[in-house]
């Protein structure tokens, strides 16, 4: 089980990840997956507390507890987003769009797209900063909602090609991908408040509300348009697709949580 959960967080991280003499085993990475974001979620709340520390400025804070988690995590996933931009905001037919998939230079479209996407991020998450003392587990559960979102891709359509990155996670079941949303978000709050118990901060008990469920909901919607734009124009998904529906579920997380925030005041 651990070995499996393993694989799956070696497939989306930078960091080597040793897995003892288990085989690299993906067979589970529909349940595995979203509970990987929890390693991503634990190292933004980490650098997010230290920075604050070392700085003092929301504003420096939010970028650097970013940059942690794109060097550590998401720079494979903003690396897709950027190649889906790249090919699918031009008019190529379907041999021209899996040529820039896999050109390793980045266009116009995916410039714009991955700046979009990290400014977004930044003024999100600054806006959002005075609730984060009393709601930083839903908050900073984006990673798991980005990671709920790409794991859903495999079951609402085919690899595109049978010999790409896409095909290992093939065949995934949305059973099994939510009890795995389920069980991040719930092991995510609980550890969140065994660090906030440890260190006698009484406020950030108080972070689970009905954000980090009604929150998540909204991921497969991302889910839903990628493979249905990849299914169209390609036949079935790629390993692009997984990291472009990581980082627009990830914005899509942070802006659902500012709008119900704003709302309840």
């Amino acid at each position: 089980m651990f070995n499996r959960f393993l694989s799956t967080l070696s497939l989306v991280s930078r960091f080597p990840i040793k897995r003892g003499k288990g085989k690299f085993d993906l067979s589970r990475t529909d349940f595995y997956l979203p509970i990987a974001g929890i390693v991503p979620a634990l190292g933004g709340l980490l650098a997010l507390g230290v920075s604050y520390l070392l700085t003092g400025s929301p504003l420096l804070t939010v970028i650097l507890t970013l940059i942690v988690q794109y060097l550590g995590f998401n720079l494979f996933h903003l690396d897709g987003l950027m190649d889906t931009a790249d090919a699918f905001l031009d008019a190529f037919d379907r041999e021209k769009r899996f040529m820039v998939l896999k050109d390793s230079r980045i266009g116009v479209y995916g410039f714009f797209a991955g700046m979009a996407v990290l400014s977004l991020k930044v003024g999100l998450l600054y806006t959002l900063f005075p609730w984060l003392v009393y709601f930083p587990a839903p908050l900073l559960a984006y990673p798991i909602s980005g990671r709920f979102s790409a794991a859903l891709i495999p079951g609402l359509t085919a690899p595109a090609k049978p010999g790409g990155l896409g095909a290992l996670v093939k065949n995934l079941r949305p059973y099994r991908v939510l009890a795995g949303l389920l069980t991040g978000l719930l092991l995510w709050t609980a550890l969140v408040w065994g660090i906030s118990a440890f260190f006698a901060l009484g406020d950030l008990r108080y972070g689970l509300s009905g954000i980090l469920l009604a929150v998540p909901a909204a991921s497969p919607l991302v889910s839903v348009f990628l493979a249905r734009l990849y299914q169209k124009h390609l036949g079935g998904y790629t390993g692009d697709a997984l990291g472009a529906a990581v980082e627009l579920a990830e914005l899509l997380h942070l802006a659902l949580s500012l709008v119900i925030l704003a709302r309840i005041g």
